[in-house]
């Protein structure tokens, strides 16, 4: 049973699918309202779309859970950290999801009691956990397969770049969209390509 559960989440077609369709539905989503501008995060378009916002967290939640988890595998990866980090963040959405602000006839968001600051916290664990779990995988890939590092020199720059982008422009939903797409890229290049396939020697 354990065995077939390892091939099925490895599937490339499965994995792909859910990149895809997240990535896809993340930036229309997106584009609901301006992205531009600083309220208009994805928690901030969802409490005006809040059926649309929980299929934005189901998709992306299940893409970034299966496509790690598919990693880690692939490459024998057993860091406990990873694998906690895997799991810390897929247990953040439900907490995204279900305590958040209140929009009033004003216009204005209402947090009640300690909605905003659980909010944020779940919001950051969701985000650092998927980071810090492809981010250990990265670093473990690299003395298996040599492309990685290369990988790894391109996130710092794209990193660099959203930096930028943010000191200039500021907070917006596009600042806080753009890693989400970056993993997307970097999760079906590894798992639905063979561009970073283990030698056939460790395989």
């Amino acid at each position: 049973m354990l065995e077939q559960y390892r091939s099925f989440i490895r599937n490339k077609f499965f994995l792909g699918a859910l990149l895809i369709v997240g990535f896809v539905y993340v930036t229309v989503f997106c584009f609901l309202e301006n992205p531009l501008l600083e309220e208009n995060t994805a928690s901030l378009i969802g409490l005006k779309y809040p059926a649309l916002f929980f299929l934005w967290l189901t998709l992306t939640g299940a893409a970034f859970f299966f496509n790690s988890r598919a990693m880690y595998l692939s490459y024998g990866c057993r860091s406990i950290v990873g694998r906690a980090a895997i799991w810390a963040a897929l247990c953040a959405l439900p907490v995204i999801f279900f305590v958040h602000g209140e929009i009033l006839e004003s216009g204005e968001i209402f947090y009640p009691g300690v909605s905003k600051p659980v909010h944020w916290a779940a919001t950051i664990i969701f985000m650092l956990g998927d980071a810090l779990s492809i981010g250990i995988l990265f670093i473990y890939a690299c003395k298996k397969v040599k492309r990685f590092r290369w990988l790894c020199v391109g996130i710092g720059g794209i990193v660099a770049g959203m930096l930028a982008v943010f000191f200039i422009f500021g907070k917006s939903g596009l600042f806080e969209t753009a890693p989400i797409w970056l993993a997307y890229v970097m999760l079906f290049l590894v798992n639905c390509t063979g561009l970073f396939a283990l030698p056939k020697e460790t395989a």
